[in-house]
């Protein structure tokens, strides 16, 4: 659903409405990722409006226009996600992660600054950084200063342990986001853990590199289930902050139970 419905925040009902009805229309998702492979079929109705790649030259960080394409296929498989439940949506491509499913913070954080820069509304970030005060710094910094400009971060925790921190996904103003052994797209929430939320994530069927696809698990897939139902609702309420976000997904989920997680 394009139309808006108000200017104003929804109620959980309204909300409720707009996440079966809206379709993602005007609203920009990021893909920050290993890229997205344009021309896989089930993309083909998927309006892709950036391609971005990042060049390292003479110490600095380059951007790389229409050198978003898929080094890997993770990317690849979140924008598939996201494209079919948000079919509307439009995704942006941002390459910060290489063939070996590989990256460096100083990338992640150019191609997360360039996707503020140019207007996205939904940042999602299936990975994840452990480490050093001098490596978190810099995702918080953008993290910040995207809940303030009402940029809307959804970001992976680790597969192994949901309590391990793990950046941004920790950060308590992103959609921090676990998997679930579920068969359906509803959100989970859990009011324990720094992790609240989380999705369907063991063995996903997704789009992957060279036309096909595969069945995936992780806490990567269930991410962009997430970033897709916060689209379709900002298609109807486009003026909702992620504080006011975090409230309704958390009034919309239904409860953690253990039965839930996944039996690696």
């Amino acid at each position: 659903m394009s139309e808006e419905r108000s200017a104003g925040w929804p109620t959980v009902e309204e909300a409720r409405e707009a996440m079966k009805e809206g379709k993602g229309a005007g609203i920009k998702v990021a893909v920050i990722d290993s890229g997205v492979d344009a021309t896989h079929p089930r993309l083909s109705k998927m309006r892709l409006v950036d391609s971005v790649g990042f060049d390292e030259s003479g110490g600095s960080v380059n951007v790389v226009e229409g050198a978003g394409t898929d080094s890997y296929g993770h990317g690849t498989a979140v924008a598939d996600i996201i494209h079919r439940l948000a079919p509307e949506a439009e995704i942006g491509s941002f390459r910060v992660i290489d063939a070996r499913s590989l990256s460096r913070t100083h990338l992640i954080c150019a191609g997360v600054n360039e996707a503020i820069k140019r207007g996205y509304h939904v940042l999602n970030c299936s990975f994840g950084c452990r480490g050093l005060a001098k490596f978190i710094m810099p995702y918080k910094d953008w993290a910040d200063r995207a809940w303030l400009q009402n940029i809307h971060v959804v970001a992976a925790c680790s597969n192994t342990d949901s309590s391990e921190a793990e950046w941004p996904a920790h950060f308590a103003n992103v959609f921090g986001v676990d998997l679930a052994d579920s068969e359906t797209d509803d959100i989970y929430f859990n009011p324990d853990h720094m992790v609240n939320f989380s999705a369907r994530g063991e063995n996903v069927e997704v789009a992957w590199m060279g036309g096909g696809v595969q069945l995936q698990t992780g806490t990567s897939f269930a991410a962009p289930l997430i970033s897709a139902h916060i689209s379709r609702i900002l298609s109807v309420y486009p003026n909702t902050a992620p504080s006011m976000m975090h409230t309704i997904l958390s009034n919309l989920s239904e409860p953690w139970h253990p039965g839930l997680s996944p039996d690696w």
